[in-house]
């Protein structure tokens, strides 16, 4: 199964997560389950979404943080995800244009897949960021990726299997204590549609009441069990030459042979899983995750077909727990509303282009954070969170005085560490030359300052950018290994260090830090 099909089948059960607090059971005339069951079988549509983000603090402890602390915690008190317009045809080829929003600012991005690539584009950045499938390929050996017809085969395949699982699944649902169904109309998309509502809540008391309820529910439907895991290793057979999952290698394997085993090993798991849950709901802990402080409330807005077209759903997490004193959190909220239409309409996708300037995915494992930081446009919101706010292409590192590659501090107090160690925690990779006449050279780039650097072995002469340099010390060796004072080091390469005395164990150790 490709990677789109997965993410496909993400959205899906996204969709399912959101309208499980609805339950099952008919409600005013409206089959829940047969709504649950219907988005199963949608094949592709376009929709718009909002998802947020909203967390509450503690206030008091905030105030004792630092400035690092603080400032990361306002970048994540309020975080919004918007798609502005998202396809998905039946191929699981999709097309998603939306916003990340921040409290630093919007940042805008595209994603465009298709069965040979998946491209991002994102506002700011220098290139599009481009993983091909066929690199994915490579990755995954002999399993096969189909194409074509073969894709969407696999993909109707995927679907029936889906719809079966989930109809023994979502059978089982408790209703909640609050369900209401009304006729309503609503725009979808800028058109007036007749739809059904059905508004649903739930507490954290009350979903830990129905958790043991439903796994009851489905441990009574021993023959929805048993046809539910037969119909998952038949679908595996019928994948067999795709997956590759060797389940022919042996003539003693089929699908009834593997059910009754499942179903004999399973069962009587789930039961015990059963009394586990009945004897944790005694337990103070059980009271405590599963809260009143904890509610959920969904809309979700069906057409005739039984398809959802519109839905509203609020979490909120207020635990007593989190009116402690030492809570540093003191409630989270989440939000997310969402549209649907052309639901198995007409979805056209165009190909993905994948144009030369393209950073492939697998290029980035040769990028430093430094490297990636400068992707993007400096004036960006996503350059300013990157190199600001979460400073992810600074660096920093410790030597000790007495464990790997030690460095020392001589009789006048200087301090020496080793030079190619060193180098290596900045991830510089230095070369070794030997001129004709003259000491051994040490060369190397430094890409965050620009600058190329020679060193000579026992020498105080250095090189920069073509500039002769004079060094306060000589490099010098010591055990075989060419040590260089950290003031010189440091100082060409615009970091800052301290050394740091650990009594309790007679040692040094020297923190390094760059600011990039």
């Amino acid at each position: 199964m490709n990677i789109r099909t997965l993410k496909r089948w993400g959205w899906t059960l996204c969709v399912l997560l959101l309208t499980v607090i609805v339950g099952c059971q008919s409600v005013g005339g409206l089959n829940l389950n047969d709504m649950l069951v219907k988005q199963l079988s949608i094949e592709k549509q376009e929709q718009s979404l909002v998802l947020e983000l909203e967390v509450d603090v503690n206030e008091a402890l905030l105030a004792s943080e630092d400035e690092k602390a603080k400032k990361a915690v306002e970048l994540l008190r309020k975080l919004k995800l918007e798609l502005v317009h998202s396809k998905a045809d039946a191929l699981g080829n999709q097309w998603v244009t939306g916003n990340l929003v921040t409290s630093k600012g919007s940042i805008p991005f595209t994603l465009h897949a298709d069965e040979k690539a998946v491209r991002i584009d994102i506002d700011g950045a220098k290139r599009p960021f481009v993983l091909e499938l066929s690199a994915l390929q490579d990755e995954l050996g002999t399993m096969v990726l189909p194409s074509g017809e073969d894709r969407q085969a696999m993909m109707e395949s995927v679907r029936k299997l889906a719809q079966n699982i989930g109809s023994y699944l979502i059978k089982g649902l408790p209703n909640p204590p609050v369900i209401t169904v009304d006729q309503v109309n609503e725009t979808i998309h800028g058109e007036s549609t007749k739809l059904t509502k059905v508004h649903a809540e739930l507490n954290g008391e009350q979903l830990g009441q129905l958790l043991p309820l439903y796994l009851e529910n489905l441990i009574k439907d021993k023959e929805g069990f048993r046809a539910t895991v037969v119909q998952v290793f038949e679908w595996l057979y019928e994948m067999e030459e795709d997956l590759d999952l060797g389940l022919r290698d042996s003539e003693s394997l089929n699908a009834e042979a593997m059910a009754n085993f499942a179903v004999e090993t399973l069962l009587p798991e789930l039961e015990d899983a059963l009394e586990d849950l009945k004897k944790a709901q005694q337990e103070e802990e059980w009271k405590q995750i599963f809260d009143k402080g904890i509610t959920l409330k969904t809309d979700l807005y069906v057409d005739e077909s039984l398809h959802i077209r519109k839905s509203n759903l609020e979490a909120v997490i207020a635990p007593a727990a989190f009116a402690e004193e030492d809570s540093p959190i003191r409630s989270i909220k989440v939000r997310a509303s969402s549209e649907m239409w052309n639901v198995n309409g007409e979805v056209e996708i165009p190909a993905v282009e994948t144009p030369v300037n393209a950073l492939k995915l697998e290029e980035l494992d040769n990028y430093d954070a430094y490297r990636f930081v400068r992707m993007f446009d400096s004036d960006s919101v996503v350059y300013d969170l990157l190199k600001n706010d979460f400073a992810i292409d600074d660096q920093s590192f410790t030597l000790s005085s007495e464990w790997g590659i030690p460095f020392f501090v001589d009789e006048e107090g200087t301090a020496f560490v080793p030079l190619r160690e060193t180098l290596g925690e900045f991830g510089i990779r230095p070369n070794l030359e030997v001129p004709a006449n003259g000491p051994m050279e040490i060369r190397f780039y430094d890409r965050p300052t620009a600058k190329s650097i020679i060193l000579r072995k026992d020498s105080d002469q250095a090189t920069v950018n073509g500039e002769t340099v004079k060094l306060a010390h000589p490099l010098m060796n010591d055990a075989n290994m060419t040590y260089i004072s950290a003031d010189d080091l440091f100082g060409l390469l615009g970091a800052e260090y301290e050394v740091v005395e650990w009594e309790d164990y007679d040692e040094q150790m020297m923190e390094v830090t760059r600011d990039l």
